[in-house]
């Protein structure tokens, strides 16, 4: 019995995300899924055109038609949709060791954050990693040269 790499919905996810991060064609997407995930997956147009129509079909991509090939692009719903699935798209970086998500935001980063420690939900002292966290988030602050000043909400 194979193991499939991808769980069930992540490959359209995953397109939908390559997709968001610029417009591409079909074989640019196999060439980014081959970059971002082989030797372990190797795509193949039997399953990343399925995933592609599948994503027209609900109406998160559409396609340009130029130059011989459909160039596809994520429509406002389809924007919507992957920030919406921001908790699975982290998961699935996490489990793989992909990064699907860039820019300058923090979000991803503290989705895939999240998605890391939420499986210690309940087997680890809850007032400790408070203390933790906002060491961390302290920290973090004084990364821009600015820190929050003590006693300000954070």
């Amino acid at each position: 019995m194979s193991r499939r790499f991808f769980r069930h919905g992540e490959l359209p996810l995953v397109v939908l995300a390559l997709v968001a991060e610029r417009p591409r064609h079909g074989y640019e997407v196999m060439g980014e899924l081959d970059r971002l995930f082989g030797p372990g997956y190797r795509p193949s147009p039997g399953s990343v055109y399925p995933a592609i129509e599948a994503l027209q079909t609900e109406g998160l991509i559409d396609g340009e038609v130029g130059d011989g090939r459909t160039t596809y692009r994520t429509t406002a719903t389809g924007e919507t949709a992957l920030a919406a699935r921001s908790d699975a798209l982290a998961a699935l970086e996490l489990r793989t060791g992909a990064r699907l998500t860039r820019g300058d935001s923090i979000e991803p980063v503290l989705a895939r954050f999240k998605a890391r420690l939420a499986r210690l939900s309940g087997n680890v002292d809850r007032e400790a990693v408070a203390a933790v966290l906002e060491r961390a988030a302290i920290e973090i602050e004084s990364l821009n040269g600015h820190p929050t000043p003590e006693g300000e909400d954070r």
